[in-house]
């Protein structure tokens, strides 16, 4: 690893994929532990799993819930500045999710549940549902668990932060 300093760069950490990752190492692992440890949490294991359409980093180790944050404010935080890391010194080429604790993973499973539940509502009362408001990663799973189900249709509302779902059954 090196350090670049001068104008607006200073104290900015550059990775240089070729020297100083190794095969079977992943620059974005890498850059993640480099933060996680900074911010003081010891004893971090970063697991990274290559799906479809993205690599999901799996941060586990003690004490690390505080890096989930409210609603997983804090996660999409760490999310965002690790992409951005990503896309000025382009180390990989896909898209990055970071999971903390597992609590993505979790967060998924939930909004999968109750998407399937609220889609049974509307159709069974023959009404829209509106969800509660929630941010855009977390309405895309909605929409994309919904989307084969012929019996309802689903679109987003309102304006940030309080946009929200509507499942609307078909009729």
């Amino acid at each position: 690893m090196s350090k670049v300093y001068g104008n607006e760069e200073d104290y900015e950490e550059t990775y240089d994929k070729e020297e100083f990752f190794e095969e079977d190492d992943d620059p974005i692992a890498d850059v993640l532990y480099d933060i996680v440890t900074h911010m003081g949490f010891e004893n971090v294991d970063i697991e990274w799993e290559e799906r479809t359409d993205h690599t999901r980093y799996f941060v586990e180790g003690e004490g690390l819930g505080i890096l989930i944050g409210r609603h997983g404010a804090t996660l999409e935080a760490l999310q965002y500045i690790v992409g951005v890391i990503n896309s000025r010194q382009q180390l990989v080429e896909h898209k990055i999710i970071v999971d903390i604790e597992g609590y993505r993973e979790r967060r998924e499973r939930h909004l999968r549940t109750q998407a399937h539940q609220e889609a049974l509502v509307a159709v069974r009362e023959g009404k829209e549902v509106v969800l509660e408001p929630m941010p855009a990663c977390d309405r895309r799973i909605i929409h994309v668990c919904l989307h084969n189900n012929p019996a309802v249709k689903t679109y987003s509302e309102g304006e940030e932060p309080d946009r929200c779902v509507v499942i609307q059954p078909v009729r």
